[in-house]
C-alpha cells in the first residue's frame, strides 16, 4: 500500500490530538507560514490534514524518525521530528508557532506527541525503524565550523581587544557576541548525530527553555 493514502481516515476507539504545525516534507528551508496544524495519533496509525486533503498511515509505513531541536536567536528553543515513510515521503513536525517562531506554549504538546508516537509503535515496528537523533554529519560539520569563526570574531576577538584598550565597547560585542554563540553551542551538543532508544528517550531530544 502507499505509504500516505488519501481520503477518510479509519476511526479507531481511542484517539488523541495534538495542536502542532507541520509540513510535508523535509525539515529546514523558508518557511513564510506554517498554515497546517492539527495530528492525531491512535493504535491504527496517525493522521493529519494537509492542503484540504485527509491522510492518515498505519505504523508499517515508518522508515526513519529523526528528532532534532534547533535554538531562533532572541526566539528559542524548538524541537522537530521528521518521519520517513517507505515510499520516501516525509512528515515534519515542530513545536514552533505559524509563523516559525519558538513557542514554549507547545513543548507540552509537542513532547506528549513525541512520547506518544513511540509508545503506538510496535516490537517489529521498533526493530525495522531508524530511530536517528540529530543532525547529518555534513551538517554538524559546518556547525562546529560557524560556531567557532563566530566565536572568535564576537567574543575572542572584543575580548582581547577590551583587555589591551579597556574600551567599553568591546565589552558590549563579547557580551552580545556570547548572547548567541552559547545556545549555538549548546544546540550544537544536543544535535550530535547518533541513534536513540525508542523506549527510553533523553533529555536531549526535547526542547527546553
Amino acid at each position: 500500500m502507499d505509504a500516505i493514502a488519501e481520503g477518510s481516515a479509519p476511526s479507531p476507539p481511542t484517539k488523541r490530538h495534538y495542536d502542532l504545525h507541520f509540513r510535508e516534507g523535509p525539515a529546514g528551508g523558508l518557511v513564510w507560514r506554517y498554515r497546517d496544524a492539527g495530528l492525531a495519533l491512535s493504535p491504527a496509525g496517525m493522521e493529519w490534514r494537509a492542503q484540504g486533503q485527509q491522510r492518515f498511515t498505519d505504523w508499517s509505513t515508518i522508515d526513519t524518525i529523526r528528532v532534532q531541536t534547533g535554538h531562533i536567536p532572541k526566539s528559542g528553543y524548538f524541537g522537530n521530528c521528521e518521519i520517513t515513510f517507505r515510499n520516501g515521503r516525509k512528515l515534519t513536525v515542530n513545536s514552533l508557532d505559524s509563523w516559525g517562531r519558538a513557542d514554549t506554549g507547545r513543548y507540552d504538546d509537542y513532547a506528549e506527541f513525541l512520547q506518544d508516537l513511540h509508545a503506538h509503535l510496535g516490537e517489529a515496528d521498533k526493530k525495522r525503524i531508524r530511530f536517528v537523533a540529530g543532525v547529518t554529519e555534513g551538517r554538524q560539520m559546518f556547525g562546529k565550523v560557524a560556531v567557532f569563526i563566530g566565536g572568535a570574531f564576537f567574543v575572542a576577538l572584543p575580548l582581547v581587544l577590551l583587555l589591551l584598550t579597556g574600551e567599553i565597547k568591546a565589552l558590549f560585542i563579547t557580551l552580545g557576541g556570547a548572547a548567541f554563540i552559547i545556545p549555538a553551542f549548546r544546540t550544537m551538543k544536543k544535535n550530535e548525530p547518533r541513534t536513540y532508544n525508542p523506549d527510553s528517550l533523553d533529555d536531549d531530544l526535547f526542547p527546553h527553555t
